[in-house]
């Protein structure tokens, strides 16, 4: 996709364009139990600082238009509702979704979603401790890599998992605790509140569009075409629940993403939406991550790049 204003977007993707007072504001790290000096200690009961699954968007046309509303995540259920199912699965190791080699997609379209004659900077949202952060980071033409994340034992495990990296806190604000490496940038909070300040040349969505709840996709596509620089791209990897009873294609998280729900919510901000690869992963044997799906009676579920 590309991008908007001349072209912003992803190797799938283009677009075209582009409290004060009361009480004193808890930093969101403060209330996960975080110190300033002290390391990171993971408790299952730390609050959730991510909204949804994760993520939040705003778009550069539609910022000024939300801005005097309230969020709506934060009108339909709390910060520990909509994240206690990946606060708990990472207290338990329910990660199934994590993958210790680098995303095939990335592979396979990283000469036409990074060409450039430039360094580039790379967001990657909801990242997990995917490994698809340190290698972006050293390719030539990679000048960073920006992680946001909500879940603090994801980010403790990716520094922990990658030493070589060199991972230190450098900054505290009342949004995010920010982490510095060799190339890649941590950010732990909230993804809705991330971005003002923000631009990227490329963003990795691996499955992120997919765990957020459907009703906050405009708002998390918003955000990603606010901090996509122009002539930026977007690779996006998603599912599809194609075949199946009906409860199970509806279910999720992971939710199903379907080619229309792409077009409608990127190509209305003027992105060339392509798609670049489509398979079901549900052929043959699957990994354990795919078995719950087979039992819940799917036959079709295509994995598929943008």
């Amino acid at each position: 996709m590309g991008s908007m204003g001349g072209i912003r977007g992803a190797a799938g993707m283009n677009p075209g364009g582009s409290l004060g007072g009361g009480k004193p504001v808890v930093p969101r790290w403060r209330q996960l139990g975080l110190s300033e000096s002290k390391p990171m200690r993971f408790s299952p009961k730390m609050r959730a600082v991510s909204l949804a699954t994760g993520a939040g968007v705003v778009a550069s046309g539609v910022w000024h238009n939300l801005a005097a509303k309230p969020c709506l995540a934060l009108e339909t259920s709390t910060r520990e509702e909509r994240l206690s199912r990946w606060m708990e699965g990472w207290s338990i190791g329910r990660t199934a979704f994590h993958r210790a080699e680098v995303n095939a997609t990335i592979i396979q379209n990283e000469k036409v979603w990074l060409a450039t004659d430039s360094k580039l900077r790379v967001l990657v949202p909801l990242c997990g401790k995917t490994v698809d952060m340190p290698y972006l980071a050293g390719l030539e033409q990679v000048h960073s890599v920006v992680g946001v994340e909500g879940v603090p034992l994801a980010i403790e495990e990716f520094i922990k998992e990658n030493p070589e990296l060199k991972m230190k806190r450098v900054s505290n604000t009342e949004q995010f605790q920010v982490f510095k490496g060799k190339n890649v940038f941590l950010h732990l909070g909230d993804f809705f509140e991330f971005g003002q300040d923000q631009n990227f040349d490329r963003v990795w969505d691996r499955g992120s569009l997919v765990a957020i709840q459907p009703a906050l996709r405009e708002r998390y596509v918003a955000l990603l075409d606010d901090v996509l620089a122009p002539g930026g791209k977007i690779l996006l990897e998603g599912l599809h629940r194609k075949k199946g009873p009906e409860a199970a294609c509806k279910k999720g998280p992971p939710f199903s993403l379907q080619e229309s729900d792409i077009k409608n919510l990127f190509s209305s901000k003027k992105y060339t939406v392509k798609k670049m690869s489509s398979k079901n992963i549900l052929e043959g044997k699957g990994g354990e991550e795919y078995a719950r799906f087979k039992s819940e009676g799917l036959t079709v579920m295509n994995q598929e790049a943008w």
